[in-house]
């Protein structure tokens, strides 16, 4: 039974990096916000419908996988993945945002309004802040396994190492 092939180690092995622990925090928080916004749309002062508490429910369940699978590049990617999802639905409240009256969700009059569908999934001046806090802190776990992986390498290296890479006779290069 010590032979078994697992198709992955959740639990076992190495111990949790940032973006791990990061990836199960938010996906976590994300789970109980899904689960809040399909009981009560109007939770926190949201506007969850149901297109975007289902988003967020799954974002959260596939947040929560990969932080728990011990496999910090499918975290990375994923924490990554979703800084730039949630990212874009912040910036497209704070940019094309307008006063409006909400169908969805919290119903009173919102500033910054957005109806991505009309009376489906409409996001506010609140779930533009918790976008946007959500997309600072997927980032950050995304930018500290980035930092960890990556070679510290001067930009005339690069350079050097791409024209290598890249002529035809592939000499030596001389300074």
């Amino acid at each position: 039974m010590d032979n078994d092939i697992q198709l992955h180690s959740p639990g076992t092995g190495k111990a949790k990096n940032s973006t791990q622990i990061i990836s199960m925090f938010v996906g976590g928080v994300l789970i109980i916000l899904g689960l809040c916004g399909i009981l009560f749309p109007a939770f926190a002062g949201l506007h969850l419908g149901p297109a975007y508490s289902f988003s967020i429910l799954a974002s959260g369940v596939l947040l929560m996988y990969t932080g728990y699978k011990n496999n910090s590049r499918d975290a990375y990617l994923t924490t990554f993945g979703f800084a730039i999802f949630y990212g874009l639905h912040a910036l497209a409240g704070w940019v094309f945002g307008s006063y409006g009256i909400p169908q969805v969700g919290y119903d009173r009059p919102d500033p910054d309004l957005v109806r991505i569908i009309p009376g489906f999934h409409e996001i506010g001046r609140t779930d533009h802040i918790l976008n946007t806090v959500l997309t600072l802190v997927l980032a950050g776990g995304a930018f500290d396994w980035w930092r960890r992986h990556t070679e510290q390498r001067s930009v005339t290296m690069v350079i050097k190492e791409f024209i290598r890479e890249h002529r035809q006779d592939k000499r030596p290069i001389r300074h």
